[in-house]
C-alpha cells in the first residue's frame, strides 16, 4: 500500500507543477538514448543495458527552475548469464535553469518492471521506485544543441534488493 501511495503522490505532484507551465504553453520536447550499469547493494550483482526516454521540460525560459517529465523504457541483462530486466517508467525532475551549459537536476521515478529469461527473479510486473540526481552538459550553443547526460539512480523493485544505477547518454531536441 505504501508504494502505491508514493506513486500516486508523485503523479499528483507532477500534474500540479506542470499545470501552470502547460497553461502558459512553455514546453520543450527532448529525446534521450543512454547506456546504463546497475549494481545490487547487497549481492553486488552487476547488470548492463540501454534505454531511451522522451521528455517534456516545462517552464518559462527565464524561470529559476523547470520541471522535466519523461516516459522511458530500459533493458538490462545481469552479468554471468543472469536474467533480463525490462522497465517502463515515468520520471519527474526539477532542473536548475540558467543560460549556462551545465544543468544539474534531481527528482524521482516510478516504473513497472519485469524479469525474464533463465533465472527470472519474479513473474509479472512489479512496482519500482528510484531517486534521481544528474547533470547535463550542452555540446553547443542554443536551446536545440544536444547535451551529454550523466545520472545516478538509487532505488528498488518491490520485493528485491536496492540498486545503484549509473546512466550515460545523449539528449537532443525534437
Amino acid at each position: 500500500m505504501r508504494c502505491r501511495t508514493v506513486a500516486v503522490s508523485l503523479c499528483a505532484c507532477v500534474a500540479t507543477l506542470a499545470a501552470p507551465a502547460a497553461v502558459q504553453g512553455q514546453s520543450q520536447r527532448q529525446a534521450e538514448v543512454h547506456a546504463n550499469h546497475s549494481r545490487g547493494t547487497t549481492s553486488k550483482a552487476d547488470a548492463l543495458g540501454a534505454g531511451a526516454q522522451v521528455q517534456l521540460v516545462w517552464g518559462a525560459s527565464r524561470a529559476l527552475a523547470k520541471l522535466g517529465t519523461s516516459l522511458g523504457a530500459d533493458w538490462t541483462k545481469q552479468e554471468a548469464g543472469g536474467p533480463n530486466q525490462w522497465n517502463a517508467s515515468l520520471d519527474a525532475v526539477v532542473q536548475v535553469s540558467g543560460s549556462g551549459s551545465v544543468t544539474p537536476y534531481a527528482g524521482g521515478s516510478v516504473g513497472a518492471n519485469w524479469s525474464t529469461g533463465d533465472g527470472a527473479q519474479w513473474s509479472g510486473a512489479r512496482l519500482g521506485l528510484e531517486s534521481i540526481g544528474g547533470v547535463q552538459v550542452k555540446l553547443g550553443v542554443g536551446s536545440s544543441a544536444p547535451s551529454l547526460k550523466a545520472e545516478e539512480r538509487f532505488g528498488y523493485v518491490r520485493g528485491q534488493e536496492h540498486t545503484l544505477a549509473t546512466r550515460l547518454g545523449i539528449q537532443f531536441s525534437l
